[in-house]
């Protein structure tokens, strides 16, 4: 399903740098309160909009139709786990790089915004294309779109953060190679192939368990379950 929801998250504007893998993290369910009422969770206090939610799992389920793939309940309800694990991921560590220090300039979501396709008329940026799109499709207001897009580039840079944390030895590289194959004959052919992967699982496993403590320390409330139920 991982491999799945990364083929379309394009369509869904998320903007990353890698996508974390694995079972991560666990979020209990919740009772409504008045100031939950509007959202899919909350995380260290903030909410999740349903609504943003919704269009979204829209968007990966219409991607999914118009590819032919057949659509089913089982299918419907992991397209929403994953959608909502993503959220909830891109909160937490947008969080995580405001609290060191980490900025997002508006030039950089206005020209997020101005090269967005689906924002264009006649090959160019329209105002009102913008505008339709994002109430049609997100029930947003530009400064509410603007602001989740921020966010989103915020966790991203995040992300970036870590990878760039992340270093592999020569030594690492030569064992992460034998351990996949019988001698090293074309080893120097393939170095780089193998120290990208050996960096990626490195970076994998660095990202998991950093999600698994930013749970146990950030608040995580789900209200995935009774928004479904209608209640």
């Amino acid at each position: 399903m991982i491999s799945f929801f990364s083929r379309y998250k394009r369509v869904i504007f998320t903007v990353v740098v890698v996508i974390f893998v694995g079972s991560i993290f666990f979020v209990s369910g919740q009772v409504f309160t008045d100031s939950s009422m509007d959202a899919v969770a909350e995380v260290g206090g903030a909410k999740i909009p349903y609504q943003r939610f919704l269009s979204q799992v829209n968007r990966v389920m219409s991607s999914v139709k118009d590819s032919g793939a057949e659509v089913n309940e089982v299918l419907s309800r992991s397209v929403k786990q994953e959608v909502f694990r993503e959220m909830v991921i891109e909160e937490l560590l947008s969080q995580q790089g405001a609290k060191l220090g980490m900025l997002v300039p508006d030039f950089e979501v206005a020209v997020e915004v101005q090269n967005t396709p689906q924002f264009h008329e006649g090959g160019a940026f329209s105002p009102r294309a913008y505008y339709q799109t994002i109430f049609n499709e997100f029930r947003m207001s530009p400064s509410e779109y603007e602001a989740w897009r921020k966010k989103s580039r915020l966790s991203a840079k995040f992300k970036q953060f870590i990878y760039t944390c992340v270093k592999v030895t020569p030594e690492e590289v030569k064992s992460y190679y034998l351990a996949r194959n019988k001698d090293l004959k074309n080893f120097e052919k393939e170095r780089g192939k193998y120290a990208a992967e050996l960096a990626q699982e490195k970076f994998a496993n660095v990202a998991n368990y950093l999600l698994r403590q930013l749970t146990v320390q950030q608040e995580v409330k789900s209200y995935l379950e009774l928004r479904e139920q209608g209640r």
